[in-house]
């Protein structure tokens, strides 16, 4: 490494690999050991503090997660942290492509047996999670979604964002109809043109509302946090759709 490290600086150091590449105490350390540019196992045994007799175990481990390489010039030496990191993160990605499966391959046996009551009362959820649940539950495999934004959904990063990016695979076509252009939305024009949604302006708007033609979500806030009230009742839901298809097409006016 380019600086000689104290003992508390590498225990800092330590721990952050343990926890950030989900390595062994041992495994952390004889890294470290390779960094600061240990030659051989009895150097790296010192500089490490793993025993000699298993140094000779943990360098393999290290060389299969691909953070050592065997060096021609003598020992092991240290694959360049930069490189470990995208390894690391690549590994991180393919593994949660396949959590991801996991989790919809359940979730569609799961649906297989659900005894789900397809009624028509209104429903009421708790929790920004819960919300983002209904959405995919109620507006699969429609053609066109509305959101729009009033007070609850105007922050883009930090509540709405999310929605959206929930909402995409459900629909080929999502619009939002807003009433201005903001300090808390700003981001949101270009992100959304790279996204390929369209987007248009309207006063005013009184509800924050997903609405698809077979059902309608208005989502509200109070102290608790995001609730979401769920309108699944046919004539109402279409009633509202047509409603927004109106101001869509004749009355709002498109951001360029």
């Amino acid at each position: 490494m380019g600086e000689s490290l104290s003992e508390e600086k590498k225990e800092e150091f330590v721990e952050k690999l343990r926890k950030s590449l989900d390595l062994t105490l041992y495994e952390a350390k004889l890294y470290l050991a390779l960094l600061e540019g240990a030659k051989d196992p009895k150097e790296a045994s010192v500089k490490s503090g793993v025993p000699l007799p298993r140094i000779y175990d943990i360098i393999k481990v290290l060389e299969m997660k691909g953070m050592a390489v065997s060096d021609p010039k003598g020992w092991y030496r240290a694959v360049h942290p930069r490189a470990v990191a995208v390894s690391a993160i690549a590994r991180l990605e393919e593994e949660s492509k396949k959590k991801v499966k996991e989790i919809l391959d359940i979730s569609d046996n799961l649906e297989n047996i659900a005894m789900i009551e397809k009624g028509k009362n209104i429903l009421f959820v708790k929790g920004y999670y819960n919300l983002i649940s209904l959405i995919a539950e109620t507006m699969k495999e429609s053609d066109v979604i509305y959101i729009t934004i009033g007070r609850i959904l105007s922050n883009w990063n930090e509540i709405l964002k999310p929605i959206v990016k929930s909402i995409l695979p459900l629909t080929n076509d999502l619009r939002i109809i807003m009433e201005e252009l903001n300090e808390f939305n700003k981001d949101m024009r270009k992100e959304n043109n790279d996204l390929g949604i369209k987007m248009k302006l309207y006063k005013p708007i009184f509800f924050d509302l997903i609405s698809s033609r077979k059902a309608y979500i208005i989502v509200m806030k109070n102290p608790e946090g995001i609730i979401g009230v769920l309108q699944q009742e046919e004539l109402e839901s279409r009633e509202v759709y047509d409603r927004l298809n109106i101001i869509w097409k004749d009355y709002s006016k498109e951001i360029i």
